[in-house]
């Protein structure tokens, strides 16, 4: 949605009304507002923080997303700062310490994006000047009566005339919203989570200025915090770091003293520790706080910029970016040894092939179940080093013939960890893992069946450069898949899978998107057959499962739900991309049991599991 339009209702009997809804609303626990403009969340804010508000419950969980929020204030006389708040994520939304007065630009209509390939108007009629839009907004509330039944009008009372909204006005002294969520529910938070924020020193402002400590704080999620305006780091045009940025250094040190019992982490990989860390330079309160970390952390996620495909190997990370190297190669180092409780484990960016394979070597002491690796390119290896044997003279790949980056890849050399970070001769061993040299590169997962195959239930590996092709596998694809055999109770795959758009020299990705969204009138009669041979669910699921299938492990395979594989499909359009998801549970003798939809990234029912799913939310 744009945020360009300067006739945004300003109406305050929005919010009146909504506090007045509000009331009637005694059972909710979670508030999660989306696209919500100043005047909505406010409405909100105000109504269910109420301290005179009549509840079975406080809200307990709280998600702002791509919301105005930065000119809302926390009115410190009608908001109760009474604990109950227990889990707040704010994400893709600008935050400031002191409420913004100035007029807000939100847009009041515009485009938006169903999901489904297409776009709805979010009004139907665009005011042209401030003056149209307050006249607008009085017509509407005067025609209340005749648009809704009586007991609406019960409810919501006599909002025919502007007078009826009776606002209080503002003292200067009232922080902004976000700082009075923080303030005010100090006491009962376990988790926050910052995800995307247009404002990425404000994250470093409300967490280490004033020295909070959040006594029953579990996790806390700095997510996407890579590239600008999200960025942590404050001289990026100077191309040097900030001290303030890394978790191992002051102020962020201190904060992470003050809360020892963490048992979910997100944070930039970059932002750990500085490039040219060495052992003897590791403080001893850092040592420490990476100890305590080791022993309590159940979940992590290291985040990475995402670069092009060509970047992924060491050799390329370090001429693209030498600090970005030095970085993620000291967290590996320094940090992920001593990791002992990790049970989710996430990486997510472009983090070089080899430092993947090595921060999974350091984390062999951790009994892991859930391993997830997202980046540009598939996450296990290039499989289209060969591409030619694999055409044919009806299919091909539009983008024509990779560049063929695993015979070219360097030997991958163990990292060396140094002695005085490890406890035990145990620690030493488990981290003297044989490396076969190039070109016969240790696949990753054969990494993790190395140590981790008895106690894996989820694997996820997303990236679709070099991914494997449904209709013709490479034996490179078919060697990777091959380690699946040792994960004995695997529960759940999540792959992409490269799947050729282009039928005899024609492009059907439109058409492909129409038919999985159901839209079969708009597809032409000469191609309804071609679509349903090859992209009805039908048909994908049985290819998927004669893809995976095989090398799936019989003892896997043998629980009565089998497993569960997702494959992710990526369809190009002109003027963007979008993911879709095929989930097929494969049984005995690799064999589809059952498929469900075709879904795309937007749709109601993967939204709604997806934030259900959130462990820490």
């Amino acid at each position: 949605m744009s945020f360009c339009s300067t006739t945004l209702s300003a109406d305050p009997r929005t919010q009146c009304m909504l506090q007045r809804a509000i009331r009637y609303m005694t059972g909710v626990h979670t508030l999660r507002i989306l696209l919500g403009h100043q005047y909505v969340v406010e409405g909100l804010i105000q109504g269910f923080f109420h301290s005179e508000r009549i509840s079975q419950r406080p809200v307990r969980r709280l998600w702002l997303e791509s919301s105005c929020i930065d000119r809302c204030y926390w009115d410190q006389r009608i908001l109760s700062l009474a604990p109950g708040l227990e889990s707040f994520r704010i994400r893709r939304t600008y935050i400031s310490r002191t409420p913004n007065a100035s007029l807000f630009d939100l847009a009041r209509s515009q485009t938006a994006s169903t999901g489904f390939s297409g776009t709805y108007d979010t009004i139907t009629h665009l005011p042209e000047t401030l003056e149209h839009a307050v006249e607008l907004d009085s017509t509407s509330y005067s025609s209340l009566a005749k648009q809704y039944p009586s007991r609406v009008l019960e409810i919501c009372g006599d909002l025919s005339c502007l007078s009826c909204a009776n606002t209080s006005k503002r003292d200067q002294n009232d922080p902004s919203f976000f700082y009075g969520v923080l303030i005010g529910q100090i006491e009962t938070l376990t988790s926050i989570t910052f995800d995307w924020l247009l404002n990425g020193r404000a994250v470093h402002e409300a967490l280490t200025s004033t020295r909070p400590h959040f006594p029953r704080l579990r996790a806390l999620q700095v997510r996407n915090a890579v590239d600008p305006p999200a960025q942590l780091e404050e001289t990026l045009s100077l191309g040097v770091s900030s001290p303030e940025c890394y978790l191992l250094g002051q102020p962020w040190l201190d904060f992470f003293q003050r809360h020892p019992n963490l048992e979910c982490l997100a944070w930039p990989i970059e932002y750990f520790l500085p490039d040219g860390t060495q052992s003897r330079t590791l403080r001893d309160d850092a040592r420490d706080v990476i100890k305590t970390l080791g022993h309590h952390l159940k979940s992590l996620r290291v985040d990475a910029r995402v670069m092009n495909h060509y970047v992924d190997t060491v050799e390329m990370l370090g001429a693209h970016s030498p600090q970005a190297l030095g970085r993620q190669t000291a967290f590996v180092r320094f940090v992920a040894p001593q990791m002992r409780s990790l049970k989710v484990i996430k990486v997510e960016g472009t983090v070089p092939m080899e430092l993947r394979h090595e921060l999974l070597r350091a984390l062999q002491q951790c009994s892991l179940q859930k391993v997830v690796v997202i980046g540009v390119n598939w996450a296990l290896a290039d499989t289209w080093t060969d591409l030619e044997d694999h055409h044919s003279s009806h299919w091909r790949l539009d983008i024509g013939r990779p560049v063929s980056w695993k015979s070219a890849a360097p030997s991958i050399q163990p990292i060396p960890i140094p002695d005085d970070l490890l406890k035990t001769q145990q620690d030493l061993e488990a981290l003297s893992l044989e490396v076969v040299e190039c070109p016969a590169v240790l696949s990753l997962l054969e990494v993790l069946a190395l140590g981790q195959a008895a106690s894996v239930i989820e694997l996820k590996f997303c990236g679709f450069t070099g991914a494997p092709m449904l209709y013709y596998p490479s034996p490179e694809a078919q060697a990777e898949l091959s380690y699946l055999k040792h994960f004995h109770n695997l529960r759940y795959l999540t792959t992409a899978v490269w799947l050729a758009a282009t039928h005899e020299n024609r492009d059907l990705s439109p058409q492909i998107f129409d038919f999985w969204n159901h839209k079969s009138a708009q597809t032409p009669q000469n191609l309804h057959g071609t679509l349903t041979e090859y992209y009805s669910p039908a048909v994908l699921a049985q290819k998927i499962a004669e893809l995976i299938g095989p090398y799936l492990s019989t003892q896997a395979c043998s629980h009565p739900a089998g497993v569960s594989v997702k494959a992710l499909f990526l369809i190009r359009q002109s003027h963007h991309n979008e993911i879709f998801e095929l989930q097929v549970q494969i049984g005995s003798e690799g064999k589809a049991m059952s498929f469900g939809r075709i879904r795309g990234e937007n749709h109601p029912e993967k939204l709604q599991e997806k934030m259900l799913a959130r462990e820490w939310f």
